[in-house]
């Protein structure tokens, strides 16, 4: 009898404290069962903690860009260029966002690169690119795996593009973990760069 309260106590004494914002939220919200995810930080917090959404200060995305005539221009992009990366957020009632960069008449064998990454907690997010008059559109497949996923999700796309000619970017909802509804918002980053195939 001695043994198992002395086994009792012990087992007690490991059951481990999970500190208010000490994990991120998983899909759909998922948080500890003594706390709840803050869309605001997307961290598991005590209840008392939760605060509503924001898109933060750091947006660098600019409205109106909710259709492929007020895309956003992207204007950083050159042959071989540096990745342009666009902090852009989706509230609820935000449908989608859009994008525009025209590739350099100079450029040859040029390629594409685009990661979308976005919270795994809330609503999940994808990324199209269309190409000049909408004559192609080319959708994401995941990320190589050698890319940090920081409680994110991330999306890559890669296509081959033709010099002097524009595209549009598309990130929209992709129709999942919105929390039923729920949280139907994210924030995300847009990473873009062209490169020689």
């Amino acid at each position: 009898m001695r043994a198992l309260l002395a086994t009792a106590l012990l087992l007690g004494a490991c059951t481990p404290e999970i500190v208010s914002g000490a994990y991120l939220c998983g899909p759909d919200e998922a948080c500890p069962d003594d706390q709840k995810c803050s869309p605001a930080t997307g961290l598991c917090v005590s209840p008392g903690s939760v605060a509503a959404f924001t898109c933060g200060e750091d947006q660098t995305e600019v409205e109106p860009n909710n259709s492929a005539a007020s895309a956003q221009v992207v204007q950083a992009l050159g042959c071989g260029s540096a990745l342009a990366e666009i902090a852009g957020c989706t509230p609820a009632g935000d449908g989608d966002d859009w994008f525009t960069f025209e590739v350099p008449a100079t450029c040859t064998a040029t390629v594409a690169h685009l990661r979308l990454s976005s919270s795994i907690a809330f609503e999940t997010l994808g990324v199209t690119l269309a190409g000049p008059n909408g004559s192609f559109e080319a959708s994401e497949s995941a990320c190589d795996a050698s890319f940090p996923d920081d409680g994110e999700v991330q999306v890559c796309l890669a296509q081959a593009v033709t010099p002097g000619a524009k595209y549009t970017v598309r990130v929209a909802p992709a129709g999942g973990g919105n929390c039923e509804g729920g949280c139907p918002y994210n924030r995300y980053r847009l990473a873009m760069q062209l490169a020689t195939n």
